[in-house]
Parts: structure tokens; C-alpha cells; sequence
């Protein structure tokens, strides 16, 4: 993460929170539910966006009992192709891109408890952005990720905290505060991240606890707020002409 408005610019996330929470209140969505784990990941890839305050398209909804939401920065252009896939598997792929996108599948509330399995079948990304597990908390505000891999500009940046283990990978932690609008409109906000030492590998199931991120950060005094908002499987992009294609799967370990 750097001085661009990345990991963390508040547009897109306004509109996620809010109709996010829409849906939260719906009978519609269900919670974390246990299956199988898929041998490989299929489908096409996912977009959002998030670097100016007016949203041009925002969607979500549910497929197959996940939630799953697309959001593409305001004056963005090229083509961005999205696609839910069976179970726990979407897909993105786009081509002469200039923006922001973010996109992903997951549940219509988050949890400490969380146990996401996943299997990245595809990742290609020549722009900046991220992959992983991203959510947001109120009392306080904070902007949460578990990165699991990157684009060509790294999202690393803020204060470093120190590095742990968790699920077999290294993980280092950072924080920055905000300035920009939070979820609800209101001005500032803590973002707080683990990014894995290495990038994660394609075509392998892993396993995000994301307990073990959750206790990291409150033993560092960043205790997350209130999680009633859904949490992703994130795939997040950002630049100038980038093209990629990213395809994951993901189950409740």
C-alpha cells in the first residue's frame, strides 16, 4: 500500500457497507456454512472499485447461500468481466483497465470465528490490488485484510507491527489511519492488515483462521469493532491499462 488510494479509499466501501447491511438484515442470506473442500478453482474473475466519491456501478446479492458484491470506481473504463461460478467459486478477468475494481464472495456478516478455506486456481494481475480476506467493523471503524497475494505493487505500507504465524504462512501486520470516509459516511478510519511473508500459491487449498489474525491485532491494541458486515474473499485492482484474470473458490473449513 502507498500514497494511492488503494487498500483503503472509502468510495466503494460506502456503498458496500450500505447496501451490505441491506442485505445483512435479509433472511435472504445465510451464515458460514461447512462443505467440501473443491479439488480446483473455476470460472471467470470479479470487479470493484474504489478511487473517486461518485460510485458508477455497485452490485451484490447472494449465489448459492454466499454473498457475493462488484464495485467499479466513478469515470472508470475498459472491460471488466465478473462471474459467480457453483458453490463458493467466482471469477474476474479484465483487459485495458483505468480505475479501481473490487470484487468478491463471502457472507452477509463477518466473524472472528472464521475458518475460509480456499483454493486460488488462477491469479494474474499486472496493476496494483490485492487477494484475501477483507471486512470492515464498527465501534470503531476499521478496514480489515488478510493478504494473501498481489498485484505488482505491493500493499504494503503504514506502521509495521511484527510478523506471526498462522496456517503454516508468515504473516506481517501493519496499520494506517485513514482520512477518507468511512463505511457509514462519517470522516476516518483504521485500516489494519496481515500480508503473507510469501504469496500464497495457485491451484493448492489453504486455510485462513482468521481468530489468529482477529488476537494478533488486539494484542497490539487494535481491537476490531463490531463485525455484523459482510466479509469477502477479495479480488481488488487498481491502475492504469491493467489486464488480469483471477478465479477462486472458497468453503467453511
Amino acid at each position: 500500500m502507498k500514497k494511492r488510494k488503494t487498500l483503503a479509499e472509502v468510495t466503494r466501501k460506502v456503498a458496500f457497507a450500505t447496501l451490505a447491511t441491506g442485505f445483512a438484515c435479509s433472511s435472504m442470506l445465510t451464515s458460514c456454512k461447512k462443505e467440501a473442500a473443491p479439488e480446483v478453482a473455476a470460472a471467470t474473475t470479479a470487479d470493484l472499485s474504489k478511487r473517486k466519491i461518485a460510485v458508477q456501478s455497485y452490485q451484490s446479492g447472494t449465489n448459492n447461500g454466499y454473498f457475493w458484491s462488484l464495485w467499479k470506481s466513478d469515470g472508470a473504463t475498459g472491460t471488466v468481466n465478473y462471474a459467480n461460478g457453483p458453490g463458493g467459486n467466482y471469477s474476474v478477468s479484465w483487459n485495458g483497465f483505468n480505475g479501481n475494481f473490487t470484487c468478491g464472495k463471502g457472507y452477509s456478516s463477518g466473524s472472528a470465528s472464521y475458518k475460509i478455506g480456499y483454493n486460488l486456481g488462477i491469479y494474474s494481475n499486472s496493476g496494483g490490488g490485492t487477494f484475501g480476506w477483507y471486512g470492515w467493523s464498527r465501534s470503531p471503524y476499521y478496514e480489515y485484510y488478510v493478504n494473501e497475494t498481489w498485484g505488482t505493487e505491493s500493499p504494503h505500507t503504514g506502521t509495521y507491527l511484527g510478523t506471526f504465524t498462522s496456517d503454516g504462512a508468515g504473516y506481517n501486520v501493519w496499520t494506517r489511519w485513514m482520512s477518507g470516509k468511512n463505511i457509514d459516511g462519517g470522516d476516518g478510519f483504521r485500516q489494519i492488515y496481515s500480508s503473507r511473508v510469501t504469496k500464497t500459491s495457485t491451484g493448492r487449498n489453504h486455510v485462513i483462521t482468521f481468530a489468529n489474525h482477529y488476537n494478533k491485532w488486539k494484542s497490539y491494541g487494535y481491537t476490531l469493532g463490531q463485525l455484523n458486515i459482510p466479509a469477502i474473499m477479495v479480488s481488488e485492482t487498481w491502475g492504469t491499462n491493467t489486464a488480469g484474470s483471477i478465479n477462486c473458490t472458497i468453503w467453511a473449513q
